[in-house]
């Protein structure tokens, strides 16, 4: 990992901070040119469109690359002079044109977004030095049993009968999940599931958050962590259910909403996805228009084929692509 990956991999920029600090927008990709240790160096910082970052450290003295930055044998006192300078000034980089983020990825960030909505709870951080000390832990808050755990970790160090023969050395997040044993087989055989690093190989699995899985199949497996570690005392959000539940029974008919209308009525404008799960198992409390809640381009659900005739039959009309007119008929 570089020191740029390092400083900046909690770390996600703002544009509009990023032009406060002297970047200049060339291209694909946003440039900083400055100056440190006392002008004998020059760095030029890049970011690309995705957010990964990459530095040039040029020695004025020769106008040539500062090799030395990067040799991890060369270690003079000098050598590490100008490194320490070079992470403080990423350090203040990172300090004035981001915003910090709870994980690397930004899938596990949305993940960790809607288990926030769901369970009302937020990671906490046991190991405060070591090789642990990044890994986030997700507990009842009742019982303060674990149900799920994320770790930055080597790619390689997944499942070596998968990985078997993998040069790839990247860090990947990975979240820890308590799973049902009898589905222990069909679950490893799918892409970016994997038997639990350090953990039973039997009743967890780790998943790579890196969108090898959708957002739905990964929430789909912490419930079923959840429920499998709750004991007698945890309980889902049945707060958040109520009030989802009760935003659908308010659209009038011949109107529509979307799961992130609701989520935005609902004070959650992050939590759509968790609408649209709450609106799949809303016949477990009791009748609700559901069919009223689409996306948010006005797609049906997929495979309910009544529901746009139910639609219809209030007065909604769709467009030519089969979506409801959502300009016209969602609140």
């Amino acid at each position: 990992m570089t020191v740029e990956q390092e400083v900046f991999r909690r770390m996600r920029f703002d544009k509009d901070k990023m032009e406060d600090g002297g970047f200049v927008k060339k291209g694909d990709c946003w440039k900083l040119n400055t100056d440190f240790m006392n002008g004998d160096f020059i760095a030029e910082i890049t970011v690309m469109e995705n957010g990964d970052v990459s530095g040039k450290v040029t020695d004025k003295m020769n106008d040539e690359e500062y090799a030395p930055l990067r040799i991890p044998h060369f270690s003079g006192a000098y050598v590490n002079s100008v490194r320490d300078a070079y992470e403080k000034l990423l350090r203040d980089i990172a300090e004035r044109c981001c915003t910090r983020v709870t994980f690397d990825s930004d899938q596990c960030n949305r993940i960790a977004d809607d288990i926030l909505g769901l369970f009302g709870t937020e990671p906490d951080f046991p190991w405060e030095n070591g090789r642990y000390k990044d890994c986030g832990v997700f507990r009842h808050k009742d019982s303060k049993k674990w149900f799920a755990i994320v770790m930055n970790i080597d790619r390689r160090l997944l499942d070596n009968e998968k990985k078997k023969g993998s040069s790839d050395n990247e860090n990947v997040d990975v979240m820890n999940l308590k799973i049902d044993e009898r589905k222990k087989d069909e679950l490893l055989s799918r892409s970016g599931i994997y038997r639990a690093y350090h953990m039973n190989h039997d009743k967890w699995i780790s998943l790579t958050l890196d969108d090898s899985l959708t957002d739905k199949e990964i929430i789909d497996l912490v419930e079923e962590s959840y429920q499998l570690t709750k004991g007698a005392a945890g309980i889902m959000d049945e707060s958040l259910i109520k009030q989802v539940l009760s935003i659908a029974d308010s659209i009038p008919e011949g109107h529509v909403a979307s799961y992130g209308r609701i989520a935005e009525l609902a004070g959650r404008p992050k939590n759509a996805r968790l609408v649209g799960k709450i609106m799949s198992m809303a016949d477990r409390y009791g009748d609700h228009p559901c069919h009223r809640v689409v996306n948010h381009a006005g797609r049906t659900v997929p495979g309910w084929k009544e529901q746009r005739a139910m639609l219809e039959a209030e007065g909604v009309e769709f467009k030519p692509n089969g979506c409801v007119d959502m300009k016209r008929f969602q609140i």
